[in-house]
């Protein structure tokens, strides 16, 4: 963990997958580039088209991997939540609760005047480690914001 931060989760299955799939996606070009050689299709297909089949697999592998950012850290400064492509840090003022409904993929963090935003680290995909890590994560967040922590004051906004 870093310094600042109390609690640290990235999502574990999702980073397998995302690998896994990362991989997949690169191979299947790569071999693609050299199965469209093999016989007479009476197209030409020479090696600048083969090394833009690579390249296009290696683009979409590395949009993919883009997931592998995702994180949510509780500390002293409030709540980051990082996905693909941002940060984003709420203070404690800024931060109503923290609820998972009963039908989502993941939790929320409750903001003023009925916004959410969704917390993609802690996920149901992970299971018993993803509900650890959301009892992990309402009891860091009980030492800055106790009424944050509970869904019940949450849910009676």
């Amino acid at each position: 963990m870093n310094d600042n931060w109390d609690f640290e989760y990235r999502p574990r299955r999702l980073r397998t997958l995302v690998i896994a799939l990362a991989v997949l996606i690169v191979l299947v070009h790569v071999v693609w580039a050299f199965v469209l050689v093999q016989g007479d299709t009476g197209v030409t297909i020479g090696i600048a088209d083969q090394l833009a089949f690579v390249v296009i697999g290696l683009i979409f592998a590395g949009v993919l991997l883009t997931l592998l950012r995702i994180r949510v850290r509780v500390g002293a400064r409030g709540v980051e939540v990082r996905g693909p492509l941002r940060s984003r840090v709420w203070d404690w003022q800024d931060i109503v609760g923290i609820t998972f409904p009963r039908s989502g993929k993941w939790p929320r963090l409750e903001l003023p005047a009925y916004e959410h935003v969704g917390i993609w680290a802690i996920q149901t995909f992970d299971g018993s480690e993803g509900v650890e890590a959301m009892g992990r994560m309402r009891d860091t967040v009980r030492r800055y914001k106790p009424s944050a922590a509970d869904p019940e004051t949450v849910a009676d906004r």
